[in-house]
């Protein structure tokens, strides 16, 4: 899988990590078809921990159609739902998952296996979310309204997913780009890469691969066809990360990231796989932000709208950090518009028959850099 931006925690840590108050304890397993699970410590002490298991494990084939609800208040509560249906696909969706926190540092886990919904929202701060579903035709809901939030879903091996992060606090700047180990620095000091999660890995215990996670941010991770993945954050210096594909021949998915009015020093970075993707980029505020896109394959589309002295890469077909080779790629299409002032445009295009266009209006000091190789191609500048 591709590298992205995460920080020094391990996601392994964060799951098995005993909560720092001692609370109510609920655990809830139940092994078949058409369960209901419901756990609510809405009026409990702070660190709760509620615990539901439908199915014998996250790859069991014999359990499906069921149904887990999980709502906790206070502070430093943990929520962990996994559901399993090895028939992956019999109905639409096999399994619902829909958990709730109001409070701060809390944290909330759901593995899903087969055709599945998770909905997920949290009122605090500090707060985990993090979904892992593998198969077809999967749905990931994250709503999170304090400051300092991580939410990171993860659909591996299937087609038709859908991923939705929305974050309306703030992030914790300098902090949203560091990794330790082996590190790359992107274009913008908040653009650093690293190993995301493995293929085929239904979270938690992601094996023998030590997975780091950023302390806030939005992170989707998706494998396969059609799939689409979408990060809406409002606040600022927050970091929003969409992946798709790996190296599999991968097509049709779009991979959009809003970073709302008021934001600045935000960083968000695109990375596809394979042919006919779509990756749409809308940075508004003011002070510097920055907006990567990679694409590997032919037939692709990127577009990047920003406002405010912002910074712009698309690389198209190109060796991009740890993605690769460069490849030959062709018919691909980049779209730049940046408006106010200072801002710096950046494309590269493999291949042929390549259209770069670049808009920076009403601005001074702009710069934009168009590389294309093969024949055939259009650049268009308009400053």
């Amino acid at each position: 899988m591709k590298t992205l931006i995460l920080a020094s925690a391990s996601l392994a840590a964060l799951l098995v990590a005993a909560p720092a108050l001692a609370g109510n304890n609920t655990t809830i397993q139940q092994v078949g078809t058409a369960q209901h699970a419901t756990a609510d410590q809405t009026n409990s002490t702070d660190g709760g921990v509620i615990q539901i298991t439908q199915g014998l494990d996250a790859t069991a084939g014999s359990d499906g159609y069921n149904q887990a609800t999980a709502t906790q208040g206070g502070s430093g509560n943990q929520a962990s739902i996994t559901q399993s249906q090895g028939l992956y696909g019999v109905a639409n969706p096999s399994n619902t998952s829909t958990s709730d926190q109001e409070g701060v540092n809390g944290t909330v886990t759901v593995v899903q296996v087969g055709n599945n919904i998770s909905n997920i929202t949290q009122g605090g701060v500090n707060e985990h979310a993090i979904v892992g579903q593998s198969n077809n035709f999967n749905t990931s809901t994250i709503v999170q309204a304090g400051v300092g939030e991580l939410g990171l879903v993860n659909q591996e091996e299937g087609t038709g997913n859908v991923a939705t992060i929305a974050q309306a606090g703030t992030g914790d700047g300098t902090f949203a780009g560091f990794v330790d180990g082996t590190q790359s620095a992107g274009p913008g000091p908040n653009l650093h890469w690293h190993e995301n999660l493995p293929s085929d890995s239904v979270i938690p215990g992601v094996s023998t691969g030590h997975t780091l996670y950023g302390p806030t941010g939005a992170v989707v991770d998706q494998n396969g066809n059609n799939n689409n993945g979408a990060i809406n954050q409002a606040g600022y210096q927050n970091f929003a990360d969409v992946s798709q594909g790996n190296q599999d021949g991968s097509f049709n998915n779009s991979a959009s990231v809003t970073q709302g009015a008021g934001q600045y020093y935000s960083a968000a970075v695109v990375y596809q796989d394979g042919s006919g993707n779509i990756a749409q980029m809308n940075q508004q505020g003011s002070g510097s932000s920055y907006a990567t896109t990679w694409q590997q394959g032919s037939g692709n589309q990127a577009y990047t709208s920003q406002t405010g002295s912002e910074y712009s890469v698309i690389g198209q077909g190109i060796a991009g950090e740890g993605f690769g080779a460069s490849m030959n790629v062709n018919n691909n299409y980049a779209n730049v518009n940046q408006t106010s002032g200072n801002d710096a445009s950046t494309i590269t295009q493999m291949g042929n028959s390549g259209q770069a266009w670049v808009s920076q209006t009403a601005q001074a000091n702009a710069t934009s850099t168009i590389t294309q190789g093969g024949s055939f191609s259009v650049a268009v500048v308009r400053q």
